[in-house]
C-alpha cells in the first residue's frame, strides 16, 4: 500500500450551486456582402447554372458530369467570412441535407476567421436550397425557421464542390509524393470517407473505386461516436501518381472520399544499450492496474518488468515480434520506475496494464510497426474491450499512455481521425489519454553565421541562435497526430535529465539549450486544434544534443540520431543481448516524457487512494479528470519564457498576447513540478474537488485562506486549474461540445495578487479542455479570520442535455511561511488520514 504523504493534498468542501454569469461578447462582426455584391458574384453564377439545369428539366444526376458544379450526392463547400453557429440546425430542416462539419481556414487580409461548412445535398435538397437563395436574392423574407440561411448568404464568399485539392492537403501531398512502392509496385494509403448516416452505401462506393484502380482493401473501420469511417488500402504506383497530379479521375475524384492521407507510421526512437547494470527495483506490485500503456510488444521477462505488467495481446502480435522489443520495453520501464538514473520515485503499488498495438518485425533495420489496421481502429477496439461489455478485460483503467506519434501526419489545423477517436473514447469511457507531442528531427539552419563563427559564440548566444532558427522553421515542427486531441493531455519533452554532464563533448557536438529551460530541440511545437494550448505540459525528455555542419554560407544544427544518448537521456530498460538479462539504455524525446508523466499520474492516484478512504468511490471519469487537472496544475513556465520573448518577439510589449502565444508553442502551460502532484509543503497547500455541471450552471468553491499570509509584503501565489472531457460534436459548427470557464476571483486585489505574466493569455487558456490560471504578487494582502477566496467554475451555453464532469485543483502558497498548510488543513471538512510518524 502506498504511504500517506506527510502533507496530503486536501479535499475541498462541496461547492455552492450558482447560475451562469453572463459576459460581454468579444467576437467581431464578420464581413458581410450586400445583395448587389452577391448578385454580381461567382456564387450567383454557380446558383444560376443550377437554376438553368432545373429550368431545362435536365436529369439532376447529369449535373455530376460537371466536376465544378453543384449536383446531387455531392459534398459542397461553403466558404464564409465568419462563424454561423446555428446554421447546422437550419440545415437539418431541409430533408436530404447532412451537415458534415466545419473547420477553420487560414485567415486572409479581409477575413480573420473564415469557416468551412460541408454539406451533402440530394436533388430535392438542391431545389430547396436554390429556392432559399432566390427568395433572399429577391430581398424577400425567408420562410419561418430558415432565418439562419440569410446570415449564411450574406457571409458566403464562395460555394464549390469538395474536390481533389480538398481530399489531399498540401501537407499530406508533400508526404505522399515521397512514398516508395514496395517490391510489388504498390503503396499503402489511408482513405477517410465522408461520414454519412448511410455508411454502408458510402463504403461500397469507395470499395468499387479502389477496385477500379486495381487497388486492394486491407482493413476498414467505422466509429460512429468519432464520425470516423476509413479504409487502409494498397494501390499501384500509377494510381499514386494520379493522386499526386490532383486530376479529375481515380480515387482523388471519388465523391465518397473526404481525405486521402499517407499510411500511419510510428516514429522511431534511438537507444544506446548499456549492458550489465544492476538496478534496485523494490517489491513487485500487487494491485490491479489503473494505468495502461499502448505500445509495441515488450520484453515482459526483463528483470525490471517481470511481474509488473498485465499484458493484453488482442491483436495476436506476440508471435510476430521477433525483432528487438525496444520501444514498448522502454515505455513500460519509464512508467513503472521513472528515470533509472535517479530512483527517486516511490514504487507503484499497482501493475501497469500493457496492450500490444505494435510489433518488432525480424527484418534487419525495420522499426516497430502497426499491424494491418488503422491506429485509431486498434485503440478503439482495445478501449472497448477493456471498459465495455459483460466481461471487460481491465475495467479499472483510467489512464492510457500513447507514446506513438504518427510521423506522416503533422497537425495542420485539421483534426486527424485518430485524435477524434481519442476525444470520443475519453468522454465516453472517462479515460485520460496521455499522449506524446511527437518529435521533429529537422535541421535548424542559420544562413548568415558560418560554423567557425558559431563555435566562437558564447553559450548564451549559441542558444539564442538555435532558438531563432527554430522559430523560423516553426511550421515544420508541429505536433504529430494524435497529439492535437482535444481531451488528451499532450506532453512535450523538456531539455533535461539526470545523466552526468560529460567533461568535454566531441568536436562539432553541442548541447545548445543547456540550462535554458527550453524543450529539447526535437520536441514538437503547438498550438493545438482551435488554438488550444498544446503541448499541455513539458516533462523531462532528455538533453538532445546537435551536430554542427556547414550549410552554404551559414550552418545547420542537426539533432543527433545514432549516438545522441551517449551524452544524455532518460535511463530505461531495454531488451538485452543474451545472456545478459538486465540491460538498460538511455532514450530521448517526447515518448519517454509522456511515459514518465503516466507514471507520475499513477503515483498521484495511489497517494490520494492511500489518503482518502472513499477515493475509489469517486467515478473513474472524475478521477481521470482530477489527475489531468493535477498534472497541469503542477506546471509552470520556466526561465525560457524571457528567452523566447527576446528572440521570437514581438518586441513591442503591447503585443504581449502574441508573445505569450510564442511561449506556449514551446512550453504549453509549463514544465511539470512532480513533487506538487504528490504532496503539499508547510508553506503550500493544494486542494482538490470533482463535480458535474448541468446546462447554464455554475459552482462556487470556497478556498480557505490562511491568516498567516496577511500583511506580509513578500511573494505569494494563488493558482487554480479546471479540467473536463468535452464530447466531440461531429457534424456541428463547434467541435468542442462543452466549454467550461474559470472566472477571475473578485477579491484578488485585496489579497495583493494579479494575473501572473508568465502564463498563457486568459483567452488562450480557455480554448481547450483544461484551464490553468495563476495569480501572483509581492504586496501585502488582507486575510480576515476564516477568510475564503470564492472560485467560480461555470458551464458556457451549449446544446447538450447531459451533465459534464469536471475536476478543480487550487493552491495557496507563500514561500517561507510555514503555517500555510496547517491553517488551511484544519478548515477543510473531509480530513485526510494522518501519516504514520507525523
Amino acid at each position: 500500500m502506498a504511504q500517506i504523504p506527510e502533507r496530503p493534498l486536501l479535499r475541498l468542501d462541496e461547492p455552492e450551486p450558482d447560475k451562469r454569469q453572463g459576459g460581454k461578447s468579444r467576437f467581431m462582426s464578420p464581413r458581410q456582402f450586400t445583395l448587389k455584391q452577391q448578385r454580381d458574384s461567382d456564387t450567383a453564377r454557380q446558383f444560376q447554372r443550377l437554376q438553368d439545369a432545373f429550368d431545362q428539366n435536365r436529369d439532376p444526376l447529369q449535373l455530376r458530369a460537371d466536376p465544378q458544379g453543384m449536383a446531387p450526392e455531392r459534398l459542397l463547400v461553403f466558404e464564409l467570412t465568419g462563424d454561423v453557429n446555428n446554421f447546422a440546425r437550419a440545415a437539418a430542416r431541409i430533408p436530404g441535407l447532412e451537415f458534415i462539419g466545419a473547420e477553420d481556414l487560414l485567415e486572409d487580409e479581409e477575413d480573420k476567421n473564415p469557416v468551412l461548412y460541408l454539406l451533402i445535398p440530394d436533388a430535392r435538397a438542391l431545389r430547396e436550397m436554390l429556392s432559399l437563395w432566390r427568395i433572399w436574392l429577391d430581398d424577400k423574407k425567408l420562410p419561418s425557421g430558415f432565418a439562419p440561411w440569410r446570415q449564411l448568404f450574406v457571409q458566403l464568399r464562395a460555394i464549390r464542390p469538395w474536390g481533389p485539392r480538398d481530399r489531399v492537403t498540401p501537407e499530406d501531398l508533400s508526404v505522399i509524393a515521397l512514398e516508395h512502392a514496395d517490391a510489388q509496385g504498390r503503396v499503402r494509403l489511408e482513405i477517410e470517407l465522408v461520414f454519412r448516416n448511410a455508411g454502408e452505401a458510402a463504403e461500397a462506393s469507395a470499395r468499387r473505386a479502389v477496385e477500379a484502380v486495381d487497388g486492394e482493401i486491407i482493413s476498414s473501420t467505422r466509429i460512429v461516436g468519432a464520425g470516423y469511417h476509413a479504409l487502409l488500402v494498397q494501390v499501384p504506383q500509377e494510381e499514386l501518381l494520379r493522386i499526386i497530379a490532383l486530376g479529375d479521375a481515380g480515387l482523388v475524384a471519388e465523391e465518397t472520399i473526404l481525405h486521402i492521407r499517407p499510411q500511419s507510421i510510428p516514429q522511431s526512437t534511438v537507444f544506446d544499450v548499456q549492458e550489465g547494470v544492476q538496478v534496485q527495483t523494490g517489491a513487485v506490485p500487487q494491485g490491479s492496474p489503473i494505468a495502461s500503456v499502448f505500445d509495441a510488444v515488450p520484453l515482459a521477462a526483463h528483470p525490471l518488468l517481470i511481474g509488473r505488467l498485465t499484458i493484453e495481446d488482442i491483436f495476436n502480435l506476440e508471435g510476430l515480434a521477433v525483432g528487438p522489443r525496444m520501444h514498448g520495453t522502454a515505455m513500460a520501464s519509464a512508467a513503472l520506475h521513472g528515470d533509472l538514473n535517479t530512483n527517486d520515485w516511490p514504487p507503484l503499488d499497482r501493475q501497469i496494464h500493457f496492450v500490444n498495438v505494435m510489433y518488432a518485425p525480424g527484418t534487419p533495420g525495420s522499426d516497430e510497426r502497426f499491424p494491418n489496421r488503422l491506429p485509431a481502429d486498434l485503440v478503439h477496439e482495445a478501449i472497448v474491450r477493456m471498459k465495455n461489455g459483460q466481461n471487460p478485460s481491465a475495467p479499472d483503467i483510467i489512464i492510457v499512455n500513447i507514446s506513438l506519434g504518427d510521423r506522416n501526419k503533422p497537425f495542420s489545423s485539421r483534426m486527424s481521425g485518430w485524435a477524434r477517436v481519442l476525444d470520443y473514447l475519453a468522454f465516453r469511457y472517462g479515460v485520460l489519454f496521455i499522449v506524446s507531442a511527437g518529435n521533429q528531427f529537422g535541421d535548424l539552419e542559420t544562413a548568415n553565421i558560418g560554423t567557425v563563427a558559431f563555435e566562437a559564440l558564447g553559450a548564451v548566444d549559441k542558444a539564442k541562435t538555435a532558438l531563432r532558427a527554430s522559430g523560423l522553421s516553426i511550421m515544420a515542427r508541429r505536433l504529430l497526430s494524435p497529439a492535437e486531441s482535444m481531451n488528451a493531455l499532450t506532453v512535450g519533452g523538456l531539455h533535461g535529465d539526470a545523466h552526468p554532464v560529460p567533461p568535454q563533448l566531441p568536436a562539432s557536438i553541442f548541447d545548445v539549450w543547456a540550462s535554458t529551460g527550453l524543450p529539447n530541440v526535437s520536441s514538437a511545437l503547438g498550438p493545438g486544434y482551435g488554438g488550444a494550448t498544446k503541448p499541455d505540459i513539458v516533462m523531462q525528455g532528455g538533453r538532445h544534443h546537435v551536430r554542427l555542419s556547414p550549410a552554404g554560407g551559414g550552418h545547420r544544427l542537426t539533432p543527433l540520431g545514432i549516438g545522441a544518448i551517449s551524452f544524455g537521456g532518460i535511463r530505461v530498460a531495454v531488451p538485452p543481448a543474451p545472456p545478459n538479462m538486465g540491460a538498460t539504455s538511455r532514450t530521448i524525446g517526447t515518448s519517454v516524457a509522456a511515459a514518465l508523466t503516466t507514471g507520475l499520474a499513477a503515483r498521484a492516484h495511489e497517494a490520494l487512494e492511500a489518503t482518502y478512504e472513499d477515493f475509489l468511490a469517486i467515478s473513474g471519469s472524475h478521477r481521470a479528470l482530477l489527475l489531468k487537472a493535477l498534472l497541469v496544475h503542477c506546471a509552470k513556465w520556466t526561465g525560457a519564457r524571457d528567452l523566447i520573448v527576446e528572440i521570437l518577439g514581438p518586441a513591442d510589449p503591447k503585443k504581449h498576447v502574441r508573445q505569450k502565444d510564442n511561449v506556449r508553442r514551446y512550453l504549453g502551460f509549463g514544465a511539470i513540478r512532480a513533487g506538487m502532484a504528490l504532496n503539499c509543503a508547510a508553506d503550500r497547500a493544494t486542494l482538490w474537488a470533482v463535480g458535474s455541471l448541468a446546462r447554464d450552471q455554475g459552482h462556487v468553491f470556497s478556498i480557505p485562506l490562511p491568516q498567516a499570509i496577511s500583511g506580509k509584503a513578500q511573494p505569494h501565489e494563488i493558482a487554480a486549474t479546471v479540467s473536463w472531457f468535452a464530447p466531440p460534436r461531429i457534424g456541428a459548427a463547434k467541435y468542442r461540445g462543452a466549454r467550461l470557464k474559470l472566472l477571475d476571483p473578485v477579491d484578488l486585489q485585496i489579497l495583493g495578487v494579479a494575473a501572473a505574466k508568465d502564463q498563457p493569455d486568459v483567452n488562450q487558456s480557455h480554448r481547450g479542455t483544461v484551464i490553468h490560471r495563476r495569480w501572483t504578487g509581492v504586496k501585502a494582502g488582507v486575510v480576515n479570520e476564516n477568510g475564503v477566496l470564492s472560485l467560480v467554475v461555470q458551464r458556457e451555453p451549449d446544446e447538450l442535455d447531459e451533465t459534464i464532469p469536471y475536476a478543480v485543483v487550487a493552491t495557496v502558497e507563500m514561500p517561507g511561511i510555514e503555517e500555510v498548510y496547517a491553517e488551511i488543513s484544519v478548515r477543510v471538512g473531509i480530513k485526510p488520514k494522518v501519516a504514520v510518524g507525523t
